[in-house]
């Protein structure tokens, strides 16, 4: 994806008093996608819908429902499982100058998305949404691959040169949602089917992007899905990385003390799932840092290094090359602590204005700041992955992606049992020992980068 570094690169060259914040807000919103964007799309639709149904409103069952279709479409199933590896397929292919295959394999990989997909959604939702409307479970079948083809096109759709206009179809797109939603948003089955409506005029934006970005005389190709071409241990990383990121939440949806049923055996949780969601929106100045960082700096040294390498450099200037890697990695990683630490004071000190405005106790407040403290250390420790992905060490990032599964499940039970007083402490510890661990991996890395460059190719 360092080409959209270039193109972000550029906009700083412009030397305009806006040229920094239009980086960096391009940097959130492709960094975030439709991730965060959604969630801020079904919150407001939730303030309208309030507004203009008062107590009759279901609005929060159908934010409830846009949640877990999220959870499931774009972490812990399909993509989960098939985002890294197609993304190391694609840029495999670009490498070696193989352009005209991305597009079928993207194709390839939203069918398989949907194939694997299909056989599980279908009998879950038919169970968890028993006594429901055919109407319904339809529109949450369907808003699920939608929302898997969504989540495969922001992958490549963020590398665009066109980044202007992908920004500006998350945009249209969310808009239009809001602004259906508000006139006839009356029912669940009508704002889920709006929710629909609205990612389905997004995918077809992206993949026209897509499509005018590739040339291509195939349509169709699973290449990257046969053996000798799939990478399993970026899988499982995948897998086990999103796992491990909702793991908590989950925990705290069907834990008796902490969460209730919502909708059919959809469960949420009150004390839980607004401090968290706060939590994870304050970290978007941190993402935008870390995209462009990564995408500009590290991306260009990175390639520096490496065609030094292969084109026969001499020592001093690879090492040189090294160096200035390191640095980057240490510069990325004290700006995002610094930039994220500053939006957390901040938080801190509006936090029990926006606890009263929302009606949350005050006695929350301590879950708010301690998740706070995790979601930073959420976002330090994917850089650190990130430029693991990008040094090919796919194992190493597999069995941290699996320590913050298996920390997170176990802290975060425990948490529960030592009562409210600890709650969110699991989420935040589990993350700072894997965080801890994955700067020590990454610093023996770059330490024995030249060695392994050239002794165990």
């Amino acid at each position: 994806m360092a080409g959209i570094g270039f193109e972000l690169r550029k906009i700083l060259k412009e030397d305009r008093l806006l040229s920094l914040a239009k980086v960096y807000g391009y940097s959130a919103i492709l960094s975030s996608g439709p991730w965060v964007i959604s969630i801020i799309a079904i919150l407001v639709v939730g303030f309208i819908n309030l507004a203009n149904y008062g107590a009759d409103s279901e609005v929060y069952k159908f934010q409830v429902v846009i949640t877990y279709a999220i959870a499931l479409a774009s972490s812990l199933i399909i993509t989960g499982i098939i985002q890294l590896p197609f993304t190391r397929y694609v840029a495999d292919l670009i490498f070696s100058n193989k352009e005209d295959e991305v597009l079928p394999s993207y194709f390839g990989a939203i069918l398989l998305a949907w194939i694997l997909g299909l056989p599980f959604i279908i009998p879950f939702y038919a169970w968890m949404f028993e006594g429901q409307s055919l109407v319904f479970i339809i529109g949450v079948i369907a808003t699920f691959l939608v929302l898997c083809a969504v989540w495969i096109s922001s992958i490549l759709a963020a590398s665009l040169k066109y980044y202007n206009a992908v920004v500006w179809s998350y945009f249209v797109s969310y808009s239009l949602i809001i602004f259906i939603s508000i006139y006839t948003g009356d029912t669940i089955e009508k704002l889920i089917y709006i929710f629909f409506t609205g990612n389905a005029f997004l995918l077809v934006i992206l993949m026209t992007l897509i499509i005018k970005s590739y040339n291509t005389s195939i349509f169709l190709k699973i290449d990257f899905f046969l053996a000798k071409n799939f990478y399993w241990s970026l899988a499982f990383a995948g897998l086990f990385y999103n796992l491990g990121a909702w793991i908590d939440k989950i925990i705290f949806w069907y834990n008796p003390s902490t969460g209730y049923a919502v909708i059919g055996k959809l469960h949420a949780s009150v004390v839980y799932d607004i401090p968290i969601f706060l939590a994870y929106l304050s970290i978007l100045p941190g993402m935008a840092i870390f995209f462009f960082r990564l995408e500009a700096d590290f991306a260009e040294k990175y390639d520096l290094y490496y065609n030094a390498v292969r084109r026969g450099g001499a020592l001093k200037t690879i090492k040189t090359y090294r160096n200035e890697m390191i640095n980057v990695i240490r510069h990325s990683i004290h700006e995002i602590i610094i930039i994220q630490s500053i939006v957390d004071i901040t938080l801190f000190l509006s936090a029990p204005h926006v606890f009263k405005l929302l009606n949350i106790p005050q006695l929350y407040l301590g879950l708010l700041y301690i998740l706070t403290i995790g979601a930073m250390l959420q976002l330090a420790f994917v850089s650190v992955l990130a430029i693991l992905y990008y040094l090919d060490r796919k194992l190493v990032a597999m069995w941290l992606s699996i320590a913050f599964f298996v920390l997170n499940t176990g802290l975060t039970l425990l948490s529960i049992k030592l009562g409210p007083a600890m709650f969110g402490y699991g989420y935040a510890v589990s993350l700072l020992l894997v965080f801890t661990a994955s700067l020590i991996v990454i610093r023996n890395e770059m330490d024995r980068l030249n060695y392994e460059t050239f002794m165990l190719q």
